[in-house]
């Protein structure tokens, strides 16, 4: 395995947890588990996709936190400290 691979392979994983966890907390009726295999079951292209979707909304809604200073920031963590649990 090349290093690159060593090092792309954990991170999509770690992205694609983050993901479910997102979803999962934000779906009524639905655990991060439940999103994580409904995820893996989709062919590779949706799974980046779909993951790049979540992870680019959380990156703009946290730029826009930012836009609101110390106090939007931490209103921004604490709302995805309140959704991962």
């Amino acid at each position: 395995m090349s290093a690159t691979a060593r090092v792309l392979i954990p991170l999509g994983r770690n992205a694609r947890n983050v993901a479910a966890v997102v979803v999962g907390g934000i779906w009524p009726g639905k655990t991060a588990h439940d999103v994580l295999i409904a995820l893996c079951a989709l062919p590779f292209w949706r799974q980046v996709g779909l993951v790049s979707l979540v992870l680019g909304l959380l990156f703009f809604l946290a730029l826009f936190a930012a836009q609101f200073g110390i106090v939007g920031l931490a209103v921004y963590f604490s709302a995805a400290v309140l959704i991962a649990l």
